[in-house]
């Protein structure tokens, strides 16, 4: 059930896991409206707004839409959207990790905020939502659509154990980008 303005309370929708997903380092929670400044601050930098859609220039008011949306699309079914934070430090915003869901397949993104990359963040996220997505869910598959430029974000989807199995071109308004696809399937092997 949902008491979000705007949603069909009897709509199937996800629920956030409980126990939070988490491990030694970060936890995956739903976004909140308290992440918003956090949320404004990450999207500044260039290189989210060169491989993420997001608007540009990114505003305070983007972030707050951004929030009410996850929050909708929780309770529709359509998306889960989590914040990476501190494990110790929950309200810390370290990067965020998301899942489109129709039926048994997902779609998965993510990106980490400037000061922390190379941490490993990234790669334990996703691993965290994507034996999520398969244990709790029951996704046959996650696909991940990342710019054929981005080596950062096609190494973290390797380290968590998907692999490229196509290309896509995709029209942008500044022309077309090559964007590579990267699939996880529920028998693979997850990272666990």
């Amino acid at each position: 059930m949902s008491d979000v303005p705007g949603v069909d309370p009897s709509a199937p929708g996800l629920e956030p896991p409980d126990p939070p997903l988490a491990d030694e380092v970060i936890r995956l929670r739903p976004w909140t409206e308290a992440d918003v400044a956090q949320i404004d601050a990450a999207c500044q930098d260039p290189h989210i707004q060169q491989f993420i859609p997001i608007p540009r220039p990114y505003a305070r008011a983007d972030a707050e839409a951004y929030v009410a949306r996850t929050q909708r699309q929780w309770a529709t079914g359509e998306k889960a959207a989590f914040a990476i934070s501190d494990v110790d430090d929950p309200t810390v915003v370290l990067g965020a990790v998301s899942l489109a869901v129709v039926q048994r397949c997902g779609n998965a993104a993510y990106w980490i905020a400037t000061g922390v990359r190379g941490m490993g963040l990234a790669t334990r996220a996703l691993g965290l939502l994507t034996d999520w997505a398969v244990e709790s869910l029951g996704m046959g598959v996650i696909l991940l659509e990342i710019h054929h430029r981005n080596e950062p974000s096609r190494r973290v989807a390797v380290a968590a154990g998907y692999r490229q199995v196509g290309q896509l071109e995709v029209p942008t308004p500044d022309g077309r980008r090559t964007h590579l696809i990267y699939a996880h399937l529920s028998s693979d092997r997850t990272t666990g």
